[in-house]
């Protein structure tokens, strides 16, 4: 359904492999380097890029500096991004609305053009949650109440075109309901609804809704991506629970401005592969009720396609438009 294959856990392309010889290595960086986060402190995306640039400070021998400019879902730190100049002292964290967004004709870059990918990084899936006090307790009872009242029950999301949003839709696609969207401006705003039970479901980042579920604010129903949480391994996939095929999760990856050079783009690439293999890494990822991804450049562009063949196949098939 929808070309709904990932590209996960891929397998690392040695530096031989990719024409870069031990004699290649660069003083690079040689100053202080930034790394943009499309999202406002405390999300998934800051925590992810904070973890990172730390370590990268360590491992590099500067300092990897995060800045965050949020708006747009990403799209205003990525269109800086890649009017930035190609030295490999300004970079993003990029996620899967790279893609989508792409599809919905909302970048004002075009990313095959103006980006360089760099490195896969984390796959946190997103969860299937509604308010501590509702009645429904799986994804066969929010089918059933779905289709009892047609567009009744209404899901919040960060905004039209927002991960959130495209999982509700492909949802309701696959399980042939009718909910309501309300978008937000932001998750923040989302949650803040979600707690006080005005909307009736989400399907929002593991990172965040997470801490909510065990302090039994909000009622985990399933998972968005292809794999049970380590966690809970009692709590299904939406996949599982009658709807194979179905496969949301923020995946998120480094990317620099294009023509950046190679053996800048390889040192970055490396660095984050040895990172992302150290077991304190894997530690910190599991403990956001994620995963890492591994993979350099070639692997990351190819991610980006796929997101891109997967969202535009539900885009056309359920006409979504973005005003």
């Amino acid at each position: 359904m929808f070309g709904l294959t990932r590209i996960v856990g891929i397998a690392w392309l040695s530096l031989a492999a990719l024409g870069v010889q031990a004699q290649t290595q660069t003083v690079y960086p040689t100053r202080e380097v930034k790394l943009v986060a499309g999202f406002a402190a405390g999300g998934a995306t800051d925590t992810i890029a904070r973890y990172y640039a730390k370590k990268l400070t360590d491992k590099l021998g500067q300092a990897f500096i995060v800045e965050n400019r949020p708006g747009g879902g990403g799209i205003v730190s990525l269109n800086a991004l890649a009017q930035s100049p190609p030295d490999g002292y300004t970079l993003a964290l990029g996620s899967n609305p790279i893609a989508s967004n792409d599809v919905l004709n909302r970048n004002p870059y075009d990313w095959r053009r103006d980006l360089a990918p760099i490195a896969m990084l984390v796959s946190t899936p997103n969860v299937l949650v509604v308010p501590a006090s509702s009645s429904i307790n799986s994804v066969k009872d929010l089918v059933e109440a779905a289709k009892k009242a047609p567009g009744k029950l209404t899901f919040a999301s960060a905004g039209t075109g927002s991960t959130q949003h495209l999982a509700g839709e492909l949802f309701q696609y696959m399980a042939q309901v009718k909910m309501t969207h309300v978008p937000y401006r932001g998750g923040s705003q989302a949650l803040i609804d979600m707690l006080a039970a005005r909307v009736d479901l989400t399907f929002g980042s593991s990172a965040t809704m997470m801490p909510l579920v065990e302090s039994k604010k909000l009622k985990l129903l399933a998972i968005t991506g292809p794999y049970r949480l380590k966690q809970y391994p009692e709590v299904p996939t939406i996949a599982e629970s009658g709807y194979p095929g179905f496969d949301v999760q923020g995946d998120y990856f480094m990317v620099a401005p294009a023509n950046t050079p190679q053996v800048i783009q390889m040192t970055l690439a490396k660095a984050v592969d040895e990172i992302s293999h150290q077991a304190d890494t894997i530690a910190f990822i599991e403990g956001m009720h994620a995963r890492p991804l591994y993979g350099g450049p070639k692997e990351t562009k190819a991610f980006i396609e796929g997101e891109y063949k997967k969202w535009k196949e539900l885009i056309d098939a359920v006409g979504i438009k973005v005003d």
